[in-house]
């Protein structure tokens, strides 16, 4: 995985993944479990919001500056004697499930699991964006062998394994894989990887290491989560609770997370989301998932009212802005980014094919756009299609008495 460097700007995907969690005070780390650290920060132990607060504030800092780890206990240390938190301390379980616990934050070990848990995470998730991004050029991956000293047995058995992005292996076994894992990925062109697999191996810091394009059988061990009951299927050689890929997982929730937000935040308030959510990465990840999600793309209350849906939201899904950008070349992830523009600057025309149904034609420019959004069988709006239009053809519908 690669290092962030002094004197080297973090990459954004690397920020945003940390920045857009939700803070949740928990008693134990089973509090908030797998997928769920895509989108909340957490600190064991850490029940207090104006501690977890410090946390995630001095992390937040570290990330962005690449700080190690020695410099960013040094300025946790402050926050810590600041609030009372350096030293034992008694913690009753909010839940009141289990007895109260004596935590020490001061315990360097205690700090290294938090910085490098979270350390680590984040520039995953980050590798997965820019391994979404530039697949088409560098579409496999090399799991690379632990620098750690005393690597995990489990771990060196998938070291020298070459695999295409997309393969199902990763979204289980994307590095980090437990606590204090250290392995990495490498992406790498087809080129490479066919070299990489006719050679049979390659050589690791003196080492010579087998190198195959065969995922290994996964085999699964149930987990019960003590704190929630929720029970998990664990790849064997993966710590229950790593079993995600932070990147894979960041992408679905947001969605998931976006979508229940912005029904709620009114219109103006929805809007600027958007707009900032296409100034990130979110948007092309999604494009790549194999799997369908949802992605909040504009808000139209006359859309709303016309088909009688539930909410002025309108999303797209993943695959349908797969199929656009990968087909027509004039279309791209950021033109989804327009579709706000191209509702509020369009016509809404009924063309008496479907009632649930109504075509956009809009102006951008000297371009000419289309696009058909329908009401679901759940009743929310979703961008059917999108395309350039003949200026001609635009023109004849917009003189059609179905114009609204």
């Amino acid at each position: 995985m690669p290092k962030i460097q002094k004197g080297f700007q973090t990459p954004r995907e690397v920020t945003d993944y940390f920045r857009q969690k939700r803070s949740r005070p928990a008693f134990s780390w089973g509090d908030v479990w797998g997928e769920e650290h895509a989108y909340a920060f957490t600190v064991a132990k850490a029940v207090d919001a104006e501690l977890l607060g410090a946390f995630r504030s001095s992390l937040d800092g570290a990330i962005a500056g690449g700080e190690s780890f020695e410099t960013w206990k040094a300025k946790i240390a402050e926050d810590l004697k600041r609030l009372g938190w350096w030293g034992p301390r008694a913690i009753p379980d909010p839940t009141g499930a289990d007895p109260d616990a004596t935590v020490d934050f001061s315990r360097s070990r205690r700090l290294k699991t938090i910085f490098w848990s979270n350390m680590r995470a984040a520039r995953a998730a980050g590798q997965w964006d820019r391994i979404q991004r530039t697949k088409r050029a560098l579409p496999y991956l090399l799991y690379v062998r632990s620098s750690a000293s005393d690597p995990r047995e489990e771990h060196l058995a998938w070291a020298g394994m070459v695999l295409p992005v997309d393969d199902p292996f990763w979204s289980t076994h994307f590095p980090p894989n437990g606590w204090g894992c250290k392995c990495a990925v490498r992406q790498i062109t087809l080129r490479e990887a066919n070299r990489l697999v006719s050679s049979g191996e390659m050589e690791f810091d003196g080492a010579r290491i087998p190198v195959t394009d065969k995922a290994p059988p996964i085999e699964v061990q149930a987990f019960t989560n003590r704190r929630t009951g929720i029970i998990t299927q664990v790849p064997n050689g993966i710590d229950p609770g790593w079993q995600t890929n932070p990147g894979l997982s960041r992408a679905r929730t947001l969605a998931a997370r976006l979508h229940e937000e912005l029904e709620d935040a009114g219109p103006e308030i929805a809007r600027g989301k958007i707009s900032e959510l296409f100034d990130s990465s979110t948007p092309r990840v999604l494009a790549g998932l194999k799997e369908r999600v949802q992605l909040p793309i504009a808000v139209s209350e006359p859309l709303q009212k016309i088909l009688a849906a539930r909410s002025p939201l309108v999303v797209v899904s993943s695959d349908t802005m797969a199929v656009k950008t990968g087909k027509h070349a004039p279309i791209s992830v950021d033109t989804f980014a327009l579709v706000q523009d191209m509702i509020e600057a369009g016509h809404l025309i009924d063309e008496g094919r479907d009632r649930l149904q109504r075509a956009v034609y809009a102006q951008l420019g000297a371009a000419w756009w289309k696009l058909v959004i329908k009401r679901s069988a759940a009743g929310y709006l979703r961008l059917h299609t999108l395309y350039r239009v003949d200026a001609k053809r635009a023109l004849k519908w917009l003189g059609n008495p179905g114009s609204e």
